[in-house]
């Protein structure tokens, strides 16, 4: 089976997606499964992993839902709070979601190129091996050395 690992959907708001500039204007609309299946095919690709890019819950709930109802979409990378003194509660939650795989966190948002050693980031990192999730790093070029430190903790 051929899979597209990376995949965005979603419903365009321009309040929400302020990162598509108007040098962008070709995304400035909704992308949903219905536009891409038919390219999907055409490549060739039997199947997709629905990847997160906005940063909250009912992004996470929106692509469950996608998945859910289109068979292509075999598993999502959503968003939730690892920095949440709730995550575990969270991470249970989610865990009921069969296509649900990991999470990421928009790192390149962070105004601190540490982030991703803060204390409490790297607890709800930690915690989602006990649910079996994985993270996905989204990183710019100058938060590699800080990245590779992350990863070497885990």
């Amino acid at each position: 089976m051929r899979i597209d690992a990376h995949q965005h959907f979603w419903r365009y708001a321009p309040q929400r997606d302020t990162w598509i500039t108007p040098e962008m204007a070709a995304l400035q609309r909704d992308f949903l499964p219905a536009d891409f299946f038919e390219e999907l095919h055409s490549n060739n690709m039997q199947s997709s992993i629905a990847v997160q890019a906005d940063q909250s819950e009912a992004e996470t709930e929106f692509l469950l839902e996608l998945a859910a109802q289109n068979p292509e979409i075999v598993g999502v990378v959503g968003w939730v709070d690892l920095r949440s003194p709730e995550l575990r509660d969270r991470l249970q939650y989610f865990s009921g979601f069969s296509r649900l795989r990991g999470f990421r966190h928009i790192v390149q948002s962070e105004s601190d190129d540490h982030f991703l050693l803060r204390d409490d980031f790297l607890r709800g990192i930690a915690l989602l091996s006990e649910f079996g999730f994985t993270y996905d790093i989204l990183v710019y070029p100058k938060q590699l050395p800080v990245a590779v430190k992350f990863a070497q903790k885990f």
